[in-house]
């Protein structure tokens, strides 16, 4: 019996490929003459045969340990022990253990717990150290069959403890660690003991040899784990030791999928005390470094799930656990340890590469080798060519063929535990420079000049990484590895480290720089600053960041990635090799949430602690991401993130500080290596100034203080400035802080002093001179101006408290610019960016502060003695006089000694004695006398210096004219001595007696008075005249010039206040501007959160509006999502809360001064060079809007409309851009063209009525590309020719009116020029579109138009068009549209029986009469409506019949009262409230009856909804309509007649049947005739409207009284408005013969005729090498007759068939190429594409492994467009098109497997592995609806998906389902497993069907063809759908006799079905004609 079983294995190993000998201890076979060796295998033979015929325990152990013995001294025999099915018996002596354990301690349970023991033993021997055994066990035997074997064991008490030991034991290869558990359960009391007694097994658990083996003993451990304490505790503590222990230990835990378990018990756990404290510290401390070592994207999900609580709070463990996590930094890897190698082998390959090659690989070292190690060889046969090796001390060393030694290179070295990138380069023919490069980390280390190594035998090439001889203990890891045929520059090496260990591709994609981290892009940005003109153009380098091919794929020899290999490099693995799959928690978030999960992460912060973590997280999985960067800059993340951190800023610490500045590029450990590595967030967070002066004062000196680290401390600080810092205005930002009230009093000098460090480091004339300067006079001056306009009662008023700190800023600010220009060098670029003599007067004012003062006359000292030209110009402008003039009202102590500073002969560092201004004595003179002559008046003396004062001055004149030659020279100035003589004279002894102090004074004057008459520089006479006090005469002769020049200064600082207002003002403008923008940032980040969110539970509830896209025949049926909170209500507040802050400050101007000419205009007299401070500020008008506008994109013009929406009006402005058009809205223009807010508006603006314009602050934006534009018509709105509707080729249309005909007019001739240039350069039509082209024209003429109408008559008579798809054509030729409410498309009343349980649609009686108007249907509403004619008759007026509408504005509401937006509109109409319940739309036959038959009824007919949309008849919001009256019954969903069997979507088919049907296309005509045609307004039909409806009737223009012109709209907008006529004599009957549902010329069709469908008898020519996959369908691609099957991997762009994307399927290469004739144009890598497929032309969607959906655009080949006004329309095109990304849509959490697109209806749907499929908006790239199939099981998988083009089902196929739903994912349908497996779906398309067919291809090879229908409904029941089967299509029908296989590919191409199958043919399905 036992030897049949092994009679299996034994062929296993008769069969088995010849292994190959590898030469490794224990492995191999030695020679077999050997005697020994012979009879030691036969040996081994025969106790093998004894084992299996032994009975007992004992005497198996017995034999087990002899082969044991006999294999550890003999290992040769292991190969023997294989051959004779050695291990399989082991397996079955395990499997018969566990029936002969007695009781505990007995010796039955002995003897098995040693032949436990020996089994194991036995294994372990046999396995260790061959490779061949391993490999034959893990294949043949496997870790399965070990489990089975051991469960009974395990599952025994008495031997689970030993077998677990063993399984241990055999996962280490040591045997000492069989009592492992055993011996540890018994120290369990104690822990402490436990934890000495395990140090004593830990040697044995070095490292996990069998991870197979050691993953059945955990799946044994977590069985019982939870119920076994001491288990768990041993457990946990092993565990703890081996994720401490090695890498490799690490690596293999991670992936034996233990992590969710751990995880599951530690949530579970968490809320455990006492004792088990330990335990959960333990087990947190394993999860930590499980999760740094990586985690899959679930586990990672789980964990970021658990970090959010139920109430919204963070769990404070998870955070520290999520933190841990983010510092994960492991790429995917190789873990080898030992003798372990890869090997590449390659037959083409003889000698090295004529050109050189280039070895690159990404290592990490857990330890040194012990001695050297091989890193490459590559081999030609028996001679090694190269050899890479490292040693012991981790220096490189290389041997190549041709210089046989071995080179030591000391300077490139590894170290340990760091990942390092190793380059090497050989170059063939190089003899300017070395030929051998060697590069570390991308940095040249090493280089030799060596020959380069020939071969002439044409060996085959063999290629090592690693090393499987030496006998090294080893342990190291390859991250990637490339051997290339080319050798490359030495700047490429750097590139290439750049882009980290993660990137494992070929090099191939055109834009690698955007796999570069901030931090890499700057380092290489430094690399490339630094290299300068050194680095020529054609440089690699430089080629590869322009997106050049630097590495082609065909010089890639091998790729070494640990993915699945490229079957061409035919890699295989020797020794010891590990593939460790992880992954970081960057890569996790980024597949989970990207960029918006992080902010939403830092947004759930609430205390400084949990802000700190949280920025943590946030920066640990930006910095080494591209993808999560890429996706941060497309949300605005960064700005997103100050917001949030402004509403947070009390929570931030100083970690948090240092953590987000750290993410920046600043070193707060080593500050000379801080740099900004990010300057797009640098500018959002780190200049945001109102965010850091919130914080507390530490961190705001913190901030402050970080720009010393960058301009300062850090060596890097001149490219910081060059290429960081000089764009970004931070002088401007930080005087707007100055100026605003944002830091306190206390912080200003702070900020001052940061000022002053960055305008010293960039002190040009645009970044720092002007603003500052500018700031101070503008500032200085209003204060001026204010001080003087003061009255006396303001002067305790706030702003005066105001001003005060406004002057003292800018006092600070001036002392700061004074103490820069005492930096010779800075005063330099003053003194040549500004007139500094003008500037001094300029700040110093008319009157000054004491302090301004000051610092002015140091300002005026510092120029006058720089420059000997200063003074001169000083003079000429009339300066002196002024200093005369304006410093003695403020002359002080400190005044006076800096006025003195200015003498000549001042004391003081001067060199000479002759320097100073000798003009500046006679201020001092003139302020001596306005003292003396304030003194003797004994006057006021506020204007002049005090007695103090003069006494100063006298001192120190006197003192200088005694110590100074050059002082006393001064007087030479016959004007200067003859202000001394006034100053004598007033003072004279015989004018005035003098006081105590006046003689102090006078002594004093005297004193000087002769000094200076003593002396020789004075004239004689004027000598005389001191000595004689002579009175003086005039001495303010040039008082008049001083005026002047004092007039002009204050026009300059006039014209510089306003300058600097306004500049003020737009950047205030700016500011909330840009705070509304970010608000919409939010809230993009806030509309990702769905139900399948992470955090559901604290995600916003979704409330569902009717969508504005449109489908076919203008269709509205697709539902998108609304937040219930509105953003917009936060926004408002934050934008309140912020303006007083920043306008408190904002200085009082007068309007004129703001409105005045917008370029300022500077005085001529300051010279050319004065008007450089006061810049142009020209005020751009539309600078509010142009942040909206799409990159490089020009405003060509702008009009002021407004957006008609239903009964809702939004004012805004369409923008016509050069490549796009816009439509934002909450902004107009007003009188002057400025850009205001809509809720500034002058009132009546619009005339619009029955709803208000809408003004609030939405400001919502929607943009179009030119060549979207697909039509356009001219709308009248009130019978006013003032507007037009846009359609779009997205499915999306737009309706505006304008203020006035002309305005529509010129908009008219723009938008024409734009559909011209389309038109041209594009020929296809929109998609789906079936409004013909002249219709959607507005210039086309009138005869155009009719032969449109025409053609749709035609088309409906000869059936091509549906009677809905007529209707709709009607509806929009006479400008009825969805977009309007009083203008909404009118369908007919079509059935009159609402009661019956089954419809039957052969009698007429079950039809309303359509020859008759709703009011004329009965006799008495007849009669009625001719009474209220004749009586209007009587009276003069003019008659009507109804005095309602058949539609308006309040029908289409009330009919959709259950659907947004309709139901906000219906409130407005009601004027906020609900019309009483029994009046609202509740029944369908109740109104019916009040609008045919109720005498007091309405007239009203139906909308298209009622045809289409199942949804506006269930109220899906639950809103509360109150309680009938009548019934008693709550108002809820519409009541359906009985024939719709409760069920909307039933209803919806069965009405859209009877508008279809033969009775109604009978008599549409009649209808027709009614309400467009020659029986509008005709009498005799009764059929007259109230005049006000018709179009003519009146002119709103010619009304001038406002109050009859406002009612009258009222009316008009209220009461309705009939379409405009089409028709003027009786429509044309429909032909009515044959089948309705086809056309005239088609006279059979599928559902129709399925049964005749047959298979062509011979397949296409076209025959693929694998499955069709994919058939495309296009008419324009002539090469394959419109129809071309295509495999696995490939899709063609639709019209352009030369172009096709292509993937492969394997995920070796995760690449999306772009192939044009053939050649690969673009290739985009690292998006592992699943599946794609186009929605149109210009639109592809691709689904990834990495749960992904992305939208790109496809652009083809255009030029930069130039204006469309007067433009050609022909555009030049590239060869090829390119593709760029728009959309990432996130919601799956596996794998995408299939996706289906449909421009039509703007929808994609993507099915996953996650057992769901996904319906997206592809407008907005949004989620919509899930569609579940279950949970994430294989069955479950979602793999194919379908979209009706006509109606928007959308069908889903899993292994388990197939499912039907609606296009807002309502199910209707599902089909349970069918009898063999769907591998292929396709919808039969049709404008109208009246049976809907789903075609589905199985594996078998046949086809089923499927309708659905509620038919099985049982009576009384709800509808119930199902599936039925039409027709079901067998493979061997048809004439062909090959193996087709399964149907892998179907589409239906009109009424015919095309097939491909998995043999690569393609048949086509047809009826015979």
């Amino acid at each position: 019996m036992f030897r049949s079983l092994l009679a299996p294995w034994q062929s296993h190993e008769d069969f088995a490929p010849t292994l190959p000998a590898i030469n490794i201890t224990g492995g191999g076979a030695s020679d077999p003459s050997n005697s020994g060796e012979r009879v030691a295998k036969q040996t081994m033979r025969d106790m093998i045969e004894d084992l299996k015929v032994s009975e007992t325990v004992v005497a198996k152990t017995t034999l087990l340990q002899r082969i044991a013995t006999l294999v550890r001294e003999v290992p040769e025999t292991k190969d023997a022990f294989r051959s004779s099915d050695g291990f399989l018996l082991l397996v079955h002596v395990l499997s018969t253990l566990s029936t002969t354990i007695g009781r505990r301690g007995s010796q039955s349970t002995r003897d098995v717990a040693a032949c436990i023991k020996s089994v194991f033993t036995l294994a372990s021997e046999a396995l260790k150290g061959h490779a061949a055994n391993l490999e034959f066990f893990e294949e043949f035997i496997g870790y399965s069959s070990l489990s089975d074997a051991v469960d009974p064991l395990v599952c025994n008490a008495l031997t689970a403890d030993v077998t677990l030991g063993c399984l241990l034991a055999l996962s280490f290869g040591d045997l000492f660690l069989v009592e492992f558990f055993s011996s540890l359960r018994t120290k369990l009391p104690e822990t402490e003991a436990m934890h000495i007694h395990f140090l004593e097994f830990a040697p044995g658990l070095a490292s996990i040899s069998l991870p197979g083996a050691f993953n059945v003993l955990w799946s044994f451990v977590l069985r019982t784990m939870n119920t076994d304490r001491a288990l768990r505790l041993a457990v946990y503590r092993l565990l703890e030791h081996l994720t401490h222990s090695t890498h490799r230990n690490l690596a293999i835990l991670s992936m034996q999928n233990i992590l969710p378990h751990l995880f599951k018990s530690w949530k579970a756990n968490m809320s455990s005390a006492g004792d088990d404290d330990k335990e959960h510290r333990i087990l947190a401390n394993i999860l930590r470094r499980l999760f740094e070592m990586g985690a899959s994207t679930q586990n990672s999900r789980d964990l970021l799930q658990s970090t959010a609580k139920q109430d919204g709070t963070v769990d404070a463990d998870m955070f520290e656990l999520l933190r841990s996590s983010a510092k994960s930094r492991w790429p995917q890897h190789f873990s080898l340890d030992g003798r372990s190698a890869f090997a590449m082998s390659s037959t083409e390959m003889k000698t090295l590469p004529a050109h050189g090659f280039t070895f690159m690989a990404w290592i990490w070292l857990e330890r040194m080798p012990s001695e050297p190690h091989k890193l490459l060889s590559i081999s030609f046969g028996p001679n090694e060519a190269v050899a890479l090796s490292v040693g012991s001390n981790g220096a490189l060393a290389l041997r190549t063929r041709a210089v046989q030694k071995v080179e030591m290179l000391p300077k490139s070295k590894l170290t340990t535990s760091r990942w390092t990138h190793v380059t090497l380069v050989h170059h063939n023919h190089r003899s300017s420079h070395p030929s051998v490069c060697l590069f570390v980390d991308g940095v040249l280390t090493d280089s030799l000049q060596w020959a380069y190594p020939k071969f002439d035998n044409m060996s085959p090439a063999t290629f090592m990484v690693g090393d499987d001889i030496a006998k090294v203990e080893s342990s190291w890891c390859v991250a990637s590895a490339y051997l290339l045929s080319v050798a490359l520059d030495d700047d490429i090496p750097r590139f290439i480290h750049h882009l980290g260990p993660r990137y494992s591709d070929s090099f191939q994609d055109q834009t690698l720089i955007r796999f570069l981290t901030y931090e890499a892009s700057t380092s290489l940005n430094m690399h490339i600053a630094a290299q300068g003109a050194s680095l020529p153009e054609n440089s690699q380098l430089k080629k590869a960041i322009r997106g050049d091919s630097i590495i082609s794929d065909s010089s890639i020899i091998f790729r070494l990635v640990p993915q699945p290999h490229d079957k061409k490099y035919q890699i295989v693995t020797r020794g010891d090799v590990f593939t460790v799959c992880c992954q970081t928690l960057d890569l996790a978030v980024w597949k989970i949430g990207g960029a918006a999960l992080l902010l939403r992460l830092v947004a759930l912060a609430q205390t400084p602690h949990e802000l700190s973590r949280a920025l943590g997280v946030f920066s640990d999985c930006l910095r080494n991401s591209w993808q999560n960067s890429d996706d941060m800059e497309r949300l605005h993340g960064y700005d997103v993130l100050a917001n949030t951190l402004r509403a947070r800023s009390h929570l931030i610490n100083m970690t948090s500080f240092e953590t987000l500045f750290e993410f920046l590029g600043l070193n707060f450990r080593s500050p000379d290596l801080s740099t900004v590595v990010n300057t797009i967030a640098y500018r959002a967070v780190a200049l945001d100034f109102e965010l850091w002066s919130k914080t507390s004062t530490d961190i705001q000196r913190a901030h402050l203080e970080h720009f010393a680290f960058l301009l300062r401390a850090s060596r890097y600080r001149n490219f910081t400035i060059k290429m960081r810092l000089s764009k970004l205005g931070i002088v401007r930002k930080l005087l707007f802080a100055i100026q605003s009230t944002w830091y306190p009093q206390e912080s200003i000098s702070l900020v001052v002093n940061t000022l002053v460090l960055v305008a010293q480091s960039s002190f040009t004339a645009e970044e720092a001179i002007k603003p500052i300067v500018s700031y101070i006079a503008a500032t200085l001056a209003e204060e001026s101006r204010s001080s003087s306009s003061s009255s006396p009662r303001s002067t305790t008023s706030r702003g005066d408290l105001l001003r005060s700190s406004t002057r003292d800023k800018a006092e600070q600010v001036l002392e700061a610019l004074v103490s820069m220009m005492r930096i010779p060098s800075l005063h330099s670029k003053l003194a040549g960016a500004l007139p500094m003599p003008r500037i001094c007067l300029l700040l110093l004012g008319s009157q000054p502060s004491t302090h301004t003062a000051c610092q002015v006359l140091g300002m005026l000292g510092l120029t006058l003695k720089a420059s000997l030209s200063s003074g001169k110009n000083f003079e000429s402008a009339g300066g002196w006089g002024i200093l005369r003039t304006v410093l003695p009202r403020v002359w002080d102590r400190s005044v006076h000694d800096a006025a003195l500073d200015i003498l000549p002969g001042r004391p003081g560092d001067r060199s000479d004695d002759d320097s100073g201004s000798p003009q500046m004595l006679p201020v001092f003179l003139f302020a001596l006398y306005q003292g003396l002559s304030i003194g003797n008046n004994s006057a006021e003396s506020d204007d002049a210096p005090s007695k103090d004062a003069i006494i100063w001055i006298l001192d120190d004149l006197t003192k200088l004219h005694e110590s100074s030659s050059s002082f006393r020279r001064v007087f030479r100035s016959q004007s200067t001595a003859q202000l001394l003589l006034d100053g004598l004279n007033i003072f004279s002894p015989m004018r005035q007696p003098p006081g105590v102090l006046d003689a102090k004074i006078s002594v004093k004057l005297t004193h000087f008075g002769l000094l200076v008459a003593m002396g020789k520089h004075i004239s004689a006479s004027q000598k005389q005249q001191i000595l004689d006090i002579v009175r003086p005469g005039a001495h303010l002769a040039q008082a008049d010039t001083v005026r002047k020049a004092s007039a002009h200064l204050e026009e300059w600082r006039k014209t510089i206040l306003v300058s600097e207002r306004k500049r003020f003002r737009q950047i205030l403008l700016d500011l909330q501007e840009k705070r509304r923008r970010i608000a919409s940032f939010e809230e993009s980040v806030s509309a990702s959160t769905t139900e399948r969110d992470i955090w559901p539970h604290i995600a916003r509830k979704r409330v569902w509006k009717l969508d504005e896209t449109e489908g076919p025949h203008r269709v509205r049926l697709k539902m998108e999502s609304l937040l219930e909170m509105l953003v917009q209500d936060s926004r408002s507040a934050g934008l309140e809360e912020a303006s007083p802050a920043l306008g408190s400050e904002l200085l009082s101007l007068s309007q004129s001064e703001l409105t005045s000419p917008n370029t300022v205009v500077v005085p001529s007299w300051t010279g050319e060079d004065d008007g450089q401070l006061a810049e142009e500020i020209t005020e751009d008008k539309l600078r509010r809007v142009r942040h909206q506008l799409e990159p490089g994109d020009v405003i060509e013009a702008v009009s002021t409309v407004c957006r008609i929406a239903g009964v809702d009006s939004f004012l805004g402005m369409l923008i016509f851009g050069r490549t796009h058009l816009y439509m934002l809205e909450g902004l107009v223009e007003n009188s002057e063209g400025e850009v205001i807010d809509a809720a500034n508006a002058p009132e009546g603006l619009f005339l619009i009525s029955g709803s208000a314009v809408d003004v609030r602050n939405s400001h919502r934006a929607q943009r179009w590309s030119l060549e979207q534009v697909s039509g356009f018509s001219d709308r009248m709105f009130l019978f006013q020719d003032v507007g037009f509707e846009i359609f779009f080729k997205d499915s999306r249309t737009l309706l505006v009116i304008f203020l006035d005909g002309s305005r529509r007019q010129a908009a008219s001739q723009m938008l024409l020029s734009i559909a011209l240039k389309t038109r041209t350069s594009d020929p296809s039509p929109s998609p789906g579109s079936i409004i013909p082209k002249s219709l959607l024209k507005s210039r086309s003429s009138t005869s155009a138009v009719e032969k449109e109408l025409q053609l749709a008559q035609r088309r409906w008579q000869n059936r091509e068009l549906s009677n809905f798809g007529y209707l709709s054509i009607l509806n929009q030729s006479s400008g009825r549209t969805p977009n309007d409410a009083t203008q909404y498309p009118v369908f007919p009343w079509v059935l009159n029986d609402y009661v019956s349980e089954v419809l039957d649609l052969s009698s007429p009686n079950v039809f309303r009469d359509l020859t008759k108007p709703m009011g004329a249907l009965t006799a008495e509403r007849r009669e009625a409506a001719e009474a209220r004619y004749a009586n209007l008759s009587s009276v003069d007026e003019e008659p009507f019949h109804y005095g309602t509408h058949f539609s308006s504005s309040m029908i289409v509401c009330h009919f959709n009262i259950r659907m947004q937006p309709f139901t906000s509109m219906f409130k407005t109409l009601q004027g906020g409230d609900w019309d009483l319940p029994d009046r609202l739309f509740s029944d369908i036959r109740r109104a019916y009856s009040l609008a045919s038959h109720d005498i007091r009824g309405d007239v009203r007919e139906l909308i298209p909804e009622f045809f289409t949309c199942p949804e506006f008849l269930e109220n899906s919001s639950n809103l509360d309509f109150g309680i009938s009256q009548t019934t008693g019954e709550r108002i809820h969903n519409v009541k359906l007649p009985a024939w719709a069997k409760g069920d909307p979507f039933l209803f919806i088919v069965m009405h859209r049947r009877v508008l279809e049907s033969h009775y109604v296309s009978e008599n549409l005509p009649a209808w027709i005739d009614l309400i467009w045609g020659c029986k509008q307004r005709e009498v005799d039909s009764t059929n007259v409207f109230h005049p006000l409806s018709y179009e003519g009737a009146i002119d709103l223009d010619k009304i001038t009284n406002d109050l009859e012109r406002q009612a009258t709209v009222g009316i008009i907008h209220n009461f309705g408005q009939t379409p405009k006529k089409l028709f003027t004599s009786p429509h044309p009957p429909r032909n009515l013969e044959g089948f309705l549902s086809l056309p005239v010329t088609i006279t059979r069709g599928v559902p129709e005729d399925a049964l005749a469908l047959v298979r062509d008898s011979e397949p296409f020519k076209v025959v693929l090498d694998g499955a069709v996959s994919n058939i495309s369908a296009d008419l324009f691609d002539g090469k394959y007759g419109g129809v071309r099957p295509l495999p696995r991997g490939t899709i063609v762009l639709p019209s352009i068939g030369h172009e096709q994307i292509e993937w492969d399927q394997n995920a070796s290469d995760r690449s999306l190429r772009l192939v044009s004739h053939g050649k690969v144009t673009q290739v985009i890598e690292q998006v592992a594409l699943a599946c794609a497929a186009f929605a149109d032309q210009d639109t592809l969607v691709t689904g990834s492994g990495d749960n992904i959906v992305r939208v790109w655009r496809v652009n083809q080949g255009q030029v930069a467009p130039s204006s469309f006004v007067g433009a050609s329309g022909r555009s030049r095109r590239h060869a090829s098109s390119t593709l760029s990304m728009t959309h990432l849509l996130r919601g799956h959490t596996q794998r995408v497997a299939c996706i289906a697109t449909s421009r039509t209806w703007s929808v994609i749907v993507s099915g996953s592995e996650d057992g769901s499929a996904i319906v997206w908006d592809l407008n907005r790239g949004s989620y919509r609806h899930s569609i579940w199939h279950g949970n994430e099981s294989p069955r479950a998988e979602v793999y194919l998906s379908a979209i009706n083009e006509s109606t928007g089902y959308i069908a889903t196929c899993s292994a388990s389902h197939l499912m039907l739903h609606t296009i807002n994912a309502r199910p209707i349908a599902r089909l349970d497993p069918v009898r063999t497996p769907i591998t292929s779906l396709a919808f039969h398309e049709r404008e109208y069907s009246h049976l809907d067919i789903l075609a589905t291809g199985h594996d078998d090879g046949s086809i089923t063809l499927w309708t659905w229908n509620a038919d099985g409904t049982p009576a009384g029941m709800q509808a119930q759908w199902e599936f039925v089967e039409v027709r079901r299509m067998n493979s061997g029908e048809g004439a062909s006799n090959i193996a087709l296989g399964s149907v892998t590919a179907l589409k239906f191409i009109g009424e015919r079905l095309c097939a491909g199958y998995a043999s690569g043919l393609t048949y086509m399905w047809s009826i015979p004609t």
